[in-house]
């Protein structure tokens, strides 16, 4: 922080980030017994009895007590950060901008690893507008690991925010330690929170970020599970399906299932005694890999399925499928239903047409009842005559018509 010069952080002392910033280092009670209990050893809220207790009268609002204690705690132990930064917190609440700064200053250069000297220039850099310092900060925070709120509800803060997008985009660019726990952590968020935050694993994703679809796929679900099956789509298209084929994933079979298994927007494979479910090129006419279906199964078998988030409105479906030889297979069909109606007579397709080895229908989804669809591939039961091979590839939807 030095390097980018006292002058400019200090012009931005008394703007709204550093009054905010004076909200945030009031650390309550209960977060600090709780990285006191959970990591003894180290020193996140205060290492001194005098420190802890300041911190303590400014949660109570009671800073000029506060500031005394911080004073007595510099006196006591002065290489401890946390000495020096309750005195900033102190000092920054009774509006005393330029000594807060030096005490910040000096609490920064004996180490990163105490929250409110973080929070402080964190505040300080959104303040100024600077993009690498807020990132470099912001990845000290989230480095410690710890359950704390305030940690967490500058995150939301920043990540509603152009700047604060840019600076996490930056950082997952990088593959940061913390990245899983960013990436899963989605699918607990809502409203203006959950928008920023996909919106910077978005960005990230643009500048060529490696999002872990594993992680996409778990945050995915618990927002299905909160009845937020849009904002689940939308994350999982954002971080991981940049293929632009339309309303379906891997439509093609041209991406391995397995590298977003987690992911109820891609393809589950059912394999067990009697079918075997699996991608491997394609016979003729199909075009390269293709869904193989070998089943002895002598009931109707759902070998595949994903889930969808369709707005309501008509659509057409289609598909192709072959035998080994080529010739079409009209044992495998397309169904689409809704996931929660307990019945797949909701909106099921009615029987396609066929032509060549393509087929083709058209669904409703209705407007009521119906928020998540599922995609199932079926094969139907088998004959006397044993195990029969299929394959299904090129499956589409296009949109006839849809409400918002």
């Amino acid at each position: 922080m030095a390097t980018k010069g006292r002058g400019v952080v200090r012009a931005f002392a008394v703007t709204a980030g550093a009054a905010a910033l004076a909200v945030l280092s009031w650390a309550s009670a209960s977060d600090r017994a709780t990285a006191q209990s959970t990591h003894p050893e180290k020193s996140y809220f205060g290492g001194t009895a005098a420190a802890r207790t300041a911190f303590a009268k400014l949660a109570a609002n009671d800073p000029q007590t506060a500031l005394a204690l911080a004073r007595r705690a510099v006196r006591t132990a002065p290489v401890d950060p946390s000495s020096t930064s309750a005195l900033g917190s102190a000092l920054l609440t009774l509006g005393r901008t330029d000594d807060a700064y030096a005490a910040f200053t000096v609490a920064g250069s004996l180490g990163w690893r105490d929250v409110p000297t973080q929070l402080y220039w964190l505040a300080q850099a959104e303040a100024a507008g600077d993009v690498d310092v807020l990132a470099q900060r912001l990845d000290a925070l989230l480095r410690l690991n710890i359950r704390n709120e305030l940690i967490q509800n500058a995150l939301h803060v920043l990540a509603r925010s152009t700047l604060g997008q840019n600076a996490l985009a930056m950082l997952l660019t990088r593959n940061p330690p913390w990245g899983s726990r960013f990436t899963t952590g989605t699918g607990a968020l809502e409203g203006a929170d959950l928008a920023g935050r996909m919106a910077a694993i978005d960005l990230a994703v643009s500048k060529g970020a490696r999002i872990d679809c594993n992680d996409v796929g778990i945050a995915a679900r618990h927002l299905i599970s909160k009845d937020h099956p849009n904002a689940a789509r939308d994350l999982w298209r954002h971080a991981c399906d940049r293929s632009g084929n339309g309303l379906i994933f891997n439509g093609g079979f041209d991406t391995n299932p397995g590298i977003a298994s987690r992911s109820p927007f891609t393809w589950q494979l059912r394999s067990e005694a009697g079918l075997d479910v699996a991608i491997r090129p394609g016979p003729k006419p199909l075009h390269g890999d293709a869904l193989k279906i070998a089943s002895s199964m002598t009931v109707r078998t759902i070998a595949a399925h994903q889930i969808m988030a369709l707005l309501p409105g008509s659509y057409r479906l289609s598909w192709m499928t072959a035998l080994d030889d080529g010739r079409p297979d009209t044992s495998i069909k397309v169904l689409v239903y809704c996931a929660d109606a307990g019945s797949k007579s909701a909106a099921e397709p009615e029987l396609g047409t066929m032509g060549g080895n393509r087929a083709a229908t058209e669904f409703t989804v209705p407007s009521e009842g119906c928020p998540i669809q599922t995609v199932g591939i079926q094969k139907a039961a088998t004959g006397l005559q044993g195990a029969e091979t299929g394959w299904i590839d090129n499956i589409q939807i296009v949109a006839i018509s849809s409400t918002s």
